[in-house]
């Protein structure tokens, strides 16, 4: 898949997404827009375009239109900062862009890259008139049941032990959840998703207490919006995948692939 990647991608928060990207794909860099329009208008090749943008208002959204005029079905992704995190309530978000935020886009851009270059339907390759309800219809297919095992809900929200449970059953993963986190040691359990809330200061502890508890399991960390620094923290401190609320169930079902072999 040739990538055309443009705009203020050298931003520390995309680092992990440009990396996805270039293991991925035959990406090109243009990093100014105009750059990247005269070369689409020149080349025109590009199955899929990134725009970076690490704040609001960076772009026009006149500098969008150009690019989608001159490759119109190549799919036109915004990989957006924490900065941008309010824009589509408060700001002037670009029309018919798909916004990708720099945390969601590890699991999205995995999922969608490869449905693109195996030609099937993707949430990317939606017409730029399709509303977020069409968008999250397309991304939240029927889930098979290919994982096997036990998995562990830690959730202190009733409600959201029960859907991150019925998640699991979806994929074939029996579920266990707790309210508290226990406090001794639980065998069996492969994977373990924590629903962590805030990203308050002792959380790196919290977490180490949940990994001696939950030993032999890998835990995929929920945070409401995190920072890059708490992603890295959580990270380094034993958690393998962190994800940031709100979560599609999409989303998670792609998670709990990664961190259990079917």
């Amino acid at each position: 898949m040739r990538l055309l990647l443009t705009g203020d991608y050298d931003h520390a928060e995309f680092s992990a997404a440009v990396a996805a990207m270039r293991s991925a794909c035959d990406v090109m860099e243009q990093p100014p827009l105009e750059r990247a329009a005269q070369w689409l208008e020149t080349e025109g090749l590009a199955d899929l375009i990134v725009v970076a943008q690490s704040r609001p208002g960076q772009f026009a959204a006149a500098e969008m239109e150009r690019l989608r005029r001159a490759a119109p079905l190549a799919p036109l992704v915004a990989l957006v900062g924490s900065w941008c995190e309010g824009e589509p309530r408060s700001g002037a978000p670009w029309p018919g862009a798909v916004r990708v935020y720099w945390h969601q886009w590890p699991v999205r851009f995995s999922r969608e890259i490869a449905r693109l270059a195996r030609g099937e339907a993707s949430d990317w390759s939606q017409p730029p008139t399709a509303t977020p309800e069409e968008r999250l219809l397309a991304a939240s297919g029927a889930a098979g049941k290919t994982l096997r095992g036990v998995a562990a809900v830690v959730s202190g929200s009733v409600e959201m032990a029960e859907w991150l449970s019925a998640a699991c059953r979806q994929v074939g993963l029996e579920s266990v959840a707790f309210h508290v986190p226990p406090s001794g040691p639980v065998a069996g359990v492969r994977a373990v998703l924590w629903d962590a809330g805030l990203a308050r200061p002792d959380l790196i502890d919290d977490l180490r207490r949940l990994a001696a508890s939950f030993f032999a399991a890998r835990i995929v960390v929920l945070v409401d919006f995190p920072r890059d620094a708490d992603v890295r923290r959580l990270s380094e401190a034993g958690a393998a995948l962190v994800l940031a609320k709100p979560i599609t169930i999409a989303d998670l079902h792609r998670c709990l692939g990664c961190v259990v072999s079917p």
